[in-house]
């Protein structure tokens, strides 16, 4: 699977994280671990698992701790990231905070906290889910004093939250089965917030507007005519498509897959083949008025014999989870370069 890099990297982080924060649906632990000291009082408020976009690494775990400090002390308190770090219980191995800032997400900043006054922010590591972790926390102040706070953290309390990760992966197949591959998925009713036959008549909108511009512009077509070229085109993608799909992040409520279009349907091929039967009808008839209309209703046909096209570009998919279901806006930008691809705009 490729992977996103550059401008798609930053903007899947951008859209994953916007608004954030987790929804009850997504099982986000919140039993509060608290410590506390002449300098500040820690409380872990909760955590859950998450995929950062260049955070996250292969074969661990990224947990995301949303932490409260509160200064207990009578001097200024200094909080940012880089004073939290995780050891793991009976060794010196240590996880640092991975160096992340977004301004969609309350993450500490190098901070100054007042007397009496706390600030929350979330931080995430790169664990390993099988071991025991303390959290540690460098409270230091502004005469340059400093005490270490600990607490255990007991990261299996956070397991369940790794449900909604595999959730949002079912949750993008299922609709791309049912609504570009015309095949039945049950975690479609299960997973999928969107409407089937709302979100099924706009994709069929979207259809009719790029395909009379382009392969039908001079055929006059009756809405029933693009209905029945929409239902060929998704049974034939459902067919003969192959793709891969990744969740390449998640936090919250937010959720981006990437769509790897191995082979599918291409509108260039689908052209080239369609001038294919007009010319060939020309020539085995003489007929230079219904060649159009031949070619037309050899539609399907067509599409079972065109070319199929491997996609240069690995498009995303994003779902936002409300009310306890994955939605998907085909409106967006981003969720529309998917939707064009699946139908048929491949290079």
């Amino acid at each position: 699977m490729k992977k996103i890099i550059g401008v798609l990297m930053v903007l899947s982080l951008v859209l994953l994280v916007g608004c954030g924060g987790s929804s009850d649906a997504n099982k986000k632990t919140t039993k509060t671990t608290t410590a506390s000291s002449n300098f500040a009082k820690v409380e872990v408020k909760s955590g859950e698992y998450a995929i950062i976009p260049d955070v996250s690494e292969d074969d661990l775990s990224t947990l995301a701790l949303t932490i409260k400090v509160t200064n207990t002390g009578k001097e200024k308190l200094y909080v940012e990231s880089n004073g939290f770090e995780l050891y793991e219980k009976d060794s010196n191995e240590k996880v640092k905070a991975e160096d992340f800032y977004n301004n969609d997400i309350d993450t500490f900043e190098s901070d100054t906290l007042s007397k009496d006054k706390n600030i929350t922010g979330t931080i995430f590591f790169n664990i390993d889910p099988k071991k025991e972790y303390k959290l540690v926390f460098e409270a230091m102040d502004d005469s340059g004093e400093s005490e270490d706070i600990e607490l255990d953290i007991d990261v299996t309390k956070y397991e369940d939250s790794k449900k909604a990760l595999d959730e949002s992966v079912k949750a993008a197949s299922a609709f791309i089965d049912v609504q570009f591959l015309a095949k039945d998925n049950e975690d479609y009713a299960k997973l999928v917030g969107n409407d089937e036959e709302k979100t099924k008549t706009e994709l069929l909108d979207k259809f009719h507007k790029e395909n009379e511009d382009a392969l039908f512009y001079d055929i006059d077509l009756s809405d029933e005519d693009y209905q029945k070229c929409f239902d060929s085109f998704t049974s034939v993608q459902g067919k003969r498509a192959k793709m891969d799909k990744e969740l390449v992040g998640q936090y919250g409520d937010k959720a981006v897959v990437s769509i790897e279009i191995n082979e599918g349907l291409s509108n260039e091929a689908i052209y080239d083949l369609f001038s294919d039967y007009e010319e060939k009808y020309m020539e085995s008839t003489d007929d230079y008025e219904g060649y159009k209309e031949y070619a037309f209703s050899k539609y399907t046909e067509i599409l079972e014999k065109s070319e199929l096209k491997s996609d240069s570009h690995e498009r995303l998919l994003y779902l936002e989870k409300k009310d306890g279901k994955w939605n998907v806006d085909i409106e967006t930008t981003e969720n529309e370069d998917l939707i064009m691809a699946l139908q048929g705009s491949i290079y």
